[in-house]
């Protein structure tokens, strides 16, 4: 037993020094385990910044500095294997309007599902990239000709035009968009780009879900738009518009009630500035807003004039799409009526038939609000778009104006023109015919019962004093064609 003493003795250091041993390679697996996860962690939230930087995050796709990068990778394979490149500049239409008036929780429904129908419509090798707000570009690599992104376009479109579910509701949503091909249309990147833009705007004023290949003609209009926009801007600083009257004579009661207040730009050099030649760049820029306001203003405070000299006059008033659903457009309005003590009944805005039948617009919403206000409203240009007198039922509108290509048809019988009449008549509205040349024309419009109209036959936008001189007779033509007509 003694003899065994030393042998244990010299056994326990050992078995402490393994223990410790173990001890401490499991320190060190720990320790490893623990540098291990650190590690993996720092890496996933290096790739989430990354992943942060070069996305967008509503929606998770590539943002500008992504899309930058793919672009330059992009022009580069392309010109490598010498194929063709696409971008497509896509823009969703009238998206401020459905933030305004559904609240931008719709409106970020809307960015997820079009997000996700565009990247259903691509392949892998391709990038949709969110571009900011609710503009979009789709990068289509390895193609073989231009008409390729031209077929992605259209089925886009086509995956555009299925109702989005907002809100446990069905939604309709349009897309304008523009094509611009590497090398065809640019070279240059930042310039292909912009082309694409350019195109998408092109393709916009054509009306909701257009897609438009890039012309370098676009190019000419831009620049000659934006030279027009800046003098418009001038004219509007320096109160070069004003405002011309066409009066409106009642067919039945042969006397004038009313004017259409049509804008006129004086401009310092040219002179005399018809409409035609400006109204549509103004339209589509922001000036619209200040000018529309003023052109309220103008007309209400005319209207006063003329009350105040015992004339009572309703006064027609034009609204483009971008003042009429202006979210504060209701209350400027009012404000305006109140400044310029004037009723609403002596204010007649017009629309157009397009706007009715937007179903992506709170339009029968604010047709009511100016109704409260007691104002006349009226749709210009009817028949030539959708619209039918029965689909009018639900908007409160009291005035047809029948457009002047159907005038123009009455030498042929002027079915549609006495359809309309008859048909407005059953729904309890007037109807006005516009550009009425001839007193042949007027003589068949007031025999088909039609309430009013203007166009040169009697009389073309005149000013305010002018219009005075025919309402007491100091202009005999008036005169002499309603004897005419009632003969």
């Amino acid at each position: 037993m003694n003899s065994l003493w030393p042998v244990v003795a010299g056994v326990a250091p050992c078995l402490l020094a393994l223990t410790a041993g173990q001890w401490q390679a499991r320190g060190l697996r720990a320790r490893c385990a623990q540098l291990q996860a650190a590690l993996a962690a720092q890496r996933d939230t290096e790739m989430r910044l990354d992943f942060i930087a070069h996305h967008d995050s509503l929606t998770g796709l590539p943002n500008r500095l992504q899309l930058q990068m793919q672009l330059e990778h992009g022009v580069a394979y392309a010109r490598r294997h010498e194929s063709l490149l696409a971008v497509l500049f896509i823009d969703i239409d009238h998206f401020k309007t459905i933030n305004d008036t559904l609240g931008h929780d719709a409106g970020d429904q809307v960015l997820v599902q079009f997000a996700q129908r565009l990247r259903q419509c691509v392949r892998e090798v391709d990038t949709v990239a969110r571009q900011g707000g609710d503009e979009f570009i789709v990068l289509l690599t390895e193609l073989r000709t231009g008409a390729d992104a031209q077929q992605v376009a259209e089925k886009i479109m086509k995956a555009i035009a299925e109702p989005f579910v907002i809100s446990g509701g069905l939604m309709p949503v349009a897309a304008s968009i523009g094509v611009a091909v590497y090398p065809d249309d640019d070279e240059d990147i930042e310039t292909l780009v912009e082309k694409a833009d350019l195109a998408m705007y092109a393709a916009k004023q054509r009306g909701k879900g257009a897609s438009l290949r890039f012309l370098p003609s676009m190019q000419a209009r831009a620049y000659s738009s934006l030279i027009l926009e800046t003098a418009l801007r001038h004219a509007q600083e320096h109160n070069e518009f004003l405002l011309a009257y066409q009066p409106k004579l009642d067919l039945k009661a042969q006397r004038i009630t009313g004017v259409k207040a049509l804008l006129r730009w004086k401009h310092p050099e040219l002179g005399l500035v018809m409409p035609l030649d400006f109204l549509p760049v103004l339209e589509q820029s922001a000036l619209i807003l200040p000018v529309g306001a003023w052109v309220m203003a103008t007309a209400a405070t005319q209207v006063s004039r003329w009350m105040d000299k015992g004339h009572l006059l309703t006064v027609a008033v034009h609204l483009s799409p971008r003042q009429f659903f202006h979210k504060d457009i209701v209350q400027v309005f009012a404000g305006t009526l109140e400044k310029a003590r004037v009723p609403g009944r002596c204010i007649e805005l017009e629309i157009t038939e397009a706007m009715l039948i937007d179903k992506s617009q709170n339009t029968e919403e604010i047709l009511h609000q100016f109704k409260q206000l007691g104002v006349r409203i009226a749709i210009s240009d009817f028949g030539t778009g959708y619209a039918s007198l029965n689909y009018l039922r639900r908007f409160p509108v009291d005035v047809v104006k029948i457009d002047k290509s159907f005038v123009d048809d009455l030498s042929r019988g002027g079915a549609m023109v006495r359809a309309i009449i008859e048909m407005a008549h059953t729904l309890n509205m007037q109807v006005i015919a516009a550009g009425v040349e001839t007193s042949e024309q007027l003589a068949q419009l007031t025999a088909m019962g039609c309430d009013e109209a203007f166009g040169f036959c009697l009389s073309g936008a005149v000013a305010p004093e002018d219009v005075e001189a025919l309402l007491v007779g100091r202009q005999q033509r008036i005169a002499s064609l309603t004897s005419l007509v009632a003969s």
